[in-house]
């Protein structure tokens, strides 16, 4: 018996919230950010003390952040052509279900697959989605004003239960 479940359709907006999460604020960019920060004090302390900064890194740090934003731009433009060729143009209905045990995704293209929460290694969220992410790095997306069963607080609170910790 489900115990929530979630209904959504993926427009662009929906891919741009995503993609950004995962371009510009996962861990691994927090990380490199943290870095290309601290490299661009070392080199402003650098003038102060009148030592020549290397600009090579600074060109690096550019093409980085360049390289970021292109990648995100195409994986949306690129979903976005995905999703309205399989879809004819159309929307496409996605339905999450959850029981106690396990989650289950379908599409109204006919996709249907079913995992337990054993395979759940991540959750985080976004301003208006939560995300679970399985071992196999798949997501299933729920939208937090999606629940037609439940509700998104309370779904909160489940996972809470199940040992996740919600992230940003």
């Amino acid at each position: 018996m489900a115990i929530f479940e979630n209904i959504h359709t993926r427009d662009e907006a929906f891919y741009k919230e995503i993609y950004f999460h995962h371009y510009f604020k996962s861990k691994i960019y927090r990380f490199i950010d943290i870095l290309m920060g601290i490299s661009i004090l070392i080199g402003l302390v650098g003038l102060l003390f009148e030592v020549r900064p290397d600009y090579t890194v600074y060109g690096c740090f550019a093409f980085i952040i360049l390289f970021r934003v292109i990648m995100y731009r195409r994986i949306v433009k690129v979903s976005m052509a995905r999703q309205k060729e399989v879809s004819a143009g159309g929307d496409i209905l996605y339905t999450i279900t959850v029981t106690e045990d396990s989650i289950t995704h379908k599409s109204s293209l006919g996709s249907e697959y079913s995992i337990g929460f054993s395979s759940i290694k991540k959750a985080y969220q976004t301003k208006n989605y939560i995300i679970l992410q399985s071992s196999a790095r798949q997501w299933y997306i729920f939208k937090k004003d999606g629940f037609v069963v439940g509700n998104c607080d309370d779904f909160t609170k489940f996972l809470e239960t199940k040992g996740y910790k919600i992230g940003r």
